[in-house]
């Protein structure tokens, strides 16, 4: 769906700097969620896609460590996603 938003022409530099200011952030978050991940993928031996169905089917247990993975890779996959939606932006 698109949506076209009517804006004041001295109002644009601004909200370019927060489109800018928010990709930066999403790029750090990305960039921690991303080493952190790295960091589980290489200590159990599995990478976050496997992790995940293994979680997901209830073959890894409870321990507390699997839950953070899983916030964190969800966490990683909501800020792709918000990257790419500010992609769409067109000023």
């Amino acid at each position: 769906m698109q949506t076209t938003v009517t804006i004041e022409s001295d109002v644009i530099p601004v909200v370019k700097s927060s489109l800018a200011l928010k990709h930066r952030a999403l790029e750090f978050n990305q960039r921690q969620y991303l080493q952190r991940l790295s960091i589980l993928e290489t200590k159990h031996q599995m990478n976050s896609e496997e992790f995940k169905k293994k979680f997901k089917a209830g073959e890894l247990g409870d321990d507390p460590e699997w839950f953070d993975w899983e916030y964190i890779l969800d966490a990683y996959q909501d800020t792709i996603h918000q990257l790419d939606l500010l992609e769409s932006v067109k000023l």
